[in-house]
């Protein structure tokens, strides 16, 4: 048995063990001497770089043989402090749940501590009729645990403040980051330097916010018909397609495509007030409530908070069923002089199809299995292929390639499809995309000289077909042999496999393609009123860009792959305000591009050198690679047009060293001005 420092003979001092390291030096592989360091200043790198240090004094395999008192004398300081938290708040607004003890995740699941921080959405109690606390004094960073806890999401046993939640392969790297603070209504400084004070209860305001947002929905799903909004609503006496929780969560939508910073600021008020009417909209299912948690559910993931989104959209979906507007919207051909029960289908359909479209596109997102059974996806399919006159033309299309992508959702994410199947099933999914994609009528197809001509709502639509594109092109590309492996063990490698040029360049092209899209519509149509599902796909492309750059072989060639690459990432930094979960999706792309790679000038200056960007432990190659069938040409199996591309899920790409192997390392990009103007100009200069 070793003897204790203090007894070891010629010992001059305390021993420290080799392997003791941060978090953040392990992962960039440099010598750390946070063990020397104070603690409360970090280790000499994590200062010099900038970042938070993260030191487990535990993290080289040692137990801990005991509890120390001042260990046990922290937890029931927090104790008390949340109690104390606790005993201000009502009960069903502050609820910290026991950290889990279920088995280690698989090696695709990833972890984030789940923190339920004082909202500045929770409303006051004093009177049914106050308004929420809107003030940004009462927001909450979780309390100060162990350093190692923050970022851990392999270990669900010791994830901070509640239980793990999970996260599929097609989950990208933005997703899975650790959760910031709260975060306010608004990015801006100056918030209220005006010292404006609006009324939420203004009429006009109000109307106003429910015109904005009527129009906002057309870019997407129509999910609220809005001739049976308003005459519900002012008949009163119950109505079936209104209610004053579906308003709320309108009025919340609409803050946010709003250019007033303190129009925006409006929208956590909206927010509580919606939310306060949660429980009674459950236990008294309608339409109306239907849409509400519809609409709770994209505002949410909108706003960073990814769980109580998805949450909300399988209320709603199960709430599809409930009320049975799935057998009302399969009625085809009730008798004419029924006007009432064809209009009750309509709308029914209508709901079934904004169901499906929302599901599948969180499912997607998320990485997650559907709650909507295959019975009524049927349902939606049978009358999307019916094309009644009465059902508009966009919707069809969204239900169209929202069919086929929940299926590849499954496919994708499910673990327990052997490989052979998986191809298999991925090939004649990749065919139902295709078709449908060729068979879009003439005013819904892409046309890319005539861009600025297409219908405001094909911009959403076709991003997320090229999404879509990108992830069955990289799942039919993946070797059915590769390997599950661990971060350690992919670091190790000095270069992996690349995939063929052909197969990269038509990935690329889609990314292309969806850069032009996000980037021709803001530039046309304006930042506030950005459909909320181009942001994901923005991403996508812009991920793809990034890992496509690394490989150019010529300045010249380099500096014009990143014109579309720049209006993109500018794009994003605009439409910000409105959108808070872009914060997020920018912090995952310059993590992707590493601290010190040119490419970073590209992004927003304010967060480029910024102490307080969060360190994100992205899952990377930590956990996985996904296993397909061999795919060696995809353009002899199937009429595609191209190949496929190198990985088949974001958790695959290893964004700590994804450009350590670049050739361009030592290449300063030119600082090209994004201009103002509109840019289809460049629609020639990239092909």
């Amino acid at each position: 048995m070793p003897l204790p420092t203090a007894e070891r003979p010629g010992a001059s001092g305390p021993l420290h063990r080799a392997s003791v390291a941060c978090k953040t030096c392990r992962l960039r592989k440099v010598k750390c001497d946070a063990q020397f360091a104070p603690s409360e200043e970090g280790c000499g790198p994590c200062r010099r770089a900038g970042q938070q240090c993260l030191l487990d004094p535990q993290s080289d395999g040692r137990r801990r043989t005991s509890v120390s008192r001042k260990f046990v004398a922290d937890l029931q300081q927090r104790i008390q402090m949340l109690e104390a938290l606790n005993q201000g708040l009502p009960p069903h607004r502050f609820v910290l749940s026991a950290p889990s003890t279920m088995h280690p995740p698989s090696h695709r699941t990833f972890m984030r501590g789940a923190w339920l921080t004082v909202s500045s959405t929770v409303p006051s109690t004093n009177s049914a009729g106050a308004a929420p606390i809107s003030s940004t004094s009462t927001l909450m960073s979780p309390p100060a645990l162990p350093a190692s806890t923050l970022l851990n999401r392999e270990s669900p046993e010791n994830v901070p403040g509640g239980s793990p939640t999970f996260f599929g392969a097609t989950s990208h790297p933005h997703v899975t980051s650790p959760g910031d603070e709260a975060w306010p209504a608004s990015f801006d400084d100056d918030v209220d330097a005006v010292g404006i004070d609006l009324d939420t209860t203004s009429p006009r305001l109000r109307d106003h916010l429910l015109q904005a947002y009527f129009k906002y929905q057309t870019l997407w799903v129509d999910v609220v018909n809005k001739e049976t909004f308003l005459t519900h609503r002012a008949n009163g006496d119950r109505p079936r397609w209104y209610s004053k929780f579906l308003e709320n969560a309108m009025l919340a939508c609409g803050t946010r495509l709003s250019t007033s910073k303190a129009v925006r600021a409006l929208g956590v008020k909206y927010l509580a007030w919606a939310k306060d009417e949660v429980l009674r909209a459950m236990a008294e299912p309608t339409p109306a409530n239907l849409q509400g948690f519809l609409l709770l559910s994209e505002y949410e993931v909108t706003q960073g908070n990814d769980r109580p989104g998805w949450m909300f959209c399988g209320v709603a979906c199960r709430m599809l069923s409930d009320l049975g507007l799935h057998e009302l919207a399969s009625i085809t051909g009730p008798p004419q002089a029924v006007q009432e029960s064809a209009k009750e289908s309509d709308l029914a359909y209508g709901l079934l199809s904004a169901c499906v479209v929302y599901e599948g596109v969180w499912t997607l997102y998320l990485g997650r299995p559907s709650s909507i059974p295959s019975s009524v996806m049927n349902v939606a399919a049978s009358r999307c292929k019916a094309g009644r006159k009465s059902d508009a033309p966009w919707l069809n299309a969204w239900v169209g390639l929202c069919v086929p992508m929940a299926e590849i959702s499954h496919v994708l994410n499910e673990e327990s499809i052997r490989d052979s199947d998986r191809a298999a099933s991925l090939r004649k999914l990749f065919s139902q995309v295709e078709e449908w994609y060729e068979n879009l009528p003439p005013d819904l197809s892409y046309d890319e000289k005539r861009l600025i001509n297409l219908d405001l709502a094909g911009y959403g639509l076709h991003t997320q077909y090229c999404k879509v594109q990108i992830l069955l092109r990289q799942a039919l590309a993946r070797p059915s042999n590769s390997k599950k492996r661990r971060h350690s063990q992919i670091a190790r490698e000095k270069e992996p496999l690349p995939p063929s040029d052909n197969t990269n360049d038509i990935i690329y092209k889609y990314a292309v393609r969806i850069a032009r899209l996000v980037v021709t519509y803001r530039e046309g149509f304006g930042v506030e009123e950005i459909p909320s599902i181009m942001l994901d796909n923005a991403v996508v492309a812009a991920t793809e860009m990034l890992r496509h750059l690394r490989k150019a072989d010529d300045a010249p060639g380099m500096q014009q792959q990143t014109v579309w690459l720049r209006y993109l990432l500018k794009s994003l930094e605009t439409v910000q305000p409105h959108f808070p979960i872009v914060r997020r999706m920018l912090d995952s792309l310059k993590q992707i591009c590493g601290d010190n790679s040119p490419l970073c000038r590209m992004f927003p200056s304010a967060r480029r050198n910024s102490v307080h960007a969060p360190a994100l432990g992205l899952p990377a190659q930590s956990d996985s690679s996904f296993q397909a069938s061999p795919r060696p040409n995809v353009a002899q199996e199937v009429s595609i047009g191209g190949g496929a591309g190198a990985e088949i899920v974001w958790d695959n790409i290893d964004c700590d060293s994804i450009f350590s192997f670049g050739r361009f390392d030592d290449f300063v990009l030119p600082d090209i001005a994004p201009s103002d103007s509109l840019i289809s100009h460049l629609a020639q200069q990239v092909t």
